[in-house]
């Protein structure tokens, strides 16, 4: 059985509440017990979940094998680029909503929703959607080889009404993950891998929209730059990623006190990182010609604070190398902070127009949660 991530939709879904209320009058009718989750919250409130890491990170294998393109791992003082400077003119972001819907017996049944998009920043410094990128996508996540027929029932029942379902026990590959019985009926795996799947699906809608504009605007404005929210997962010449979830350690000792202890305003000399699995030349060294460019920053002052608040890590591709290039990035980043996002309890590992998309995006979930519970 295939499971393939969905291919993103434009059109947009109706709304939850009516969807659900309809599935459940038709169980109703056919005398299946769905049992209501409508006020469990979402998934990214951390309830029953234990997936909480940078959804997509590849595993890393100890010890870490470090190219420092500058040297030892130190501070580094920045200056923000002057007004007008920064040549980032795009902004791609995702956001989504993971919510538990029902239960057929102990296994629960979950929603995923996702909007991602990119903006673009005009000559007067307005930011407006780039026209073609908003993805919406809405897919239900549920075990189908159970063999439990009300639960059955049910999926086939979304499929009938034109719902997309996907088993979070089937991998890329379309086979069956090892101890599917026992995972399905673990209520707190389910919702883990759920979670999970729900980080895949807008990820590779991210994705999608990222080589759509590495095929068109980026072609026609080959100086323009732009930021992608999270982990730079493909070859864009012209991007860079900014991680705010820190949960990877790239370094230690005095390189870790280093990066901990880092300034407002400065950044670490940079890196690129290659685990002791991967592939070594035949002398013995490590390639790292694949490998992207990364260094991490300090936005705003941590006095009092933990040690990774306002730390980002930039992720940049690998012809980026240079002290003059990563100075410059830099520089037009430090200046993208303004005007601050306060609102946001994010808002010291953000940038204003990546704030500004966000909120975009979040209005076009509460069209289709409006009505939910706990949406």
């Amino acid at each position: 059985m295939s499971n393939a991530v969905t291919t993103p939709t434009k059109s947009q879904p109706g709304r939850l509440v009516d969807q659900v209320n309809e599935l459940k009058l038709s169980m109703s009718r056919q005398r299946i017990l769905v049992t209501d989750m409508s006020r469990a919250g979402t998934l990214e409130s951390g309830i029953g979940t234990d997936a909480h890491g940078e959804v997509g990170t590849e595993a890393i294998d100890a010890p870490i094998v470090l190219d420092r393109l500058e040297g030892k791992i130190a501070g580094r003082k920045l200056e923000a680029a002057q007004a007008g400077a920064s040549r980032f003119r795009y902004f791609l972001d995702g956001c989504q909503k993971t919510i538990p819907i029902c239960r057929i017996g102990i296994t629960p049944v979950v929603v995923a929703l996702s909007a991602v998009g990119i903006l673009q920043r005009g000559p007067g410094g307005q930011g407006s959607l780039l026209s073609g990128t908003l993805h919406v996508n809405q897919t239900w996540i549920a075990p189908r080889e159970t063999g439990h027929p009300d639960l059955d029932r049910l999926i086939q029942e979304i499929a009938d009404r034109g719902g997309s379902v996907i088993d979070p026990f089937v991998d890329r590959g379309g086979l069956r993950v090892d101890n599917y019985i026992a995972l399905s009926g673990n209520y707190a795996k389910m919702l883990s891998y759920a979670f999970d799947m729900a980080g895949r699906i807008r990820g590779q809608q991210e994705e999608d929209i990222l080589e759509t504009w590495q095929a068109t605007d980026a072609m026609d404005h080959p100086d323009d730059w732009i930021v992608v929210d999270g982990r730079l997962r493909s070859g864009v010449k012209n991007g860079v990623g900014l991680v705010k979830e820190l949960q990877t350690q790239h370094l230690v000792g005095d390189e870790a006190l280093a990066l901990f202890d880092l300034p407002q305003g400065y950044r670490t000399s940079a890196f690129r990182y290659i685990s002791s699995s991967r592939q070594s030349d035949p002398r013995g060294g490590t390639d790292t010609s694949e490998n992207r460019t990364m260094w991490y920053m300090r936005f705003w002052n941590a006095t009092g604070m933990d040690a990774r608040h306002s730390l980002v890590r930039i992720e940049a591709p690998h012809h980026i190398e240079s002290t003059e290039q990563i100075d410059e990035l830099s520089g037009w980043i430090l200046s993208e902070r303004l005007p601050r996002a306060t609102d946001d309890p994010r808002w010291p590992t953000m940038l204003y127009p990546i704030y500004y998309l966000e909120r975009i995006l979040k209005r076009r979930l509460a069209q289709i949660t409006a009505g939910w519970p706990s949406a």
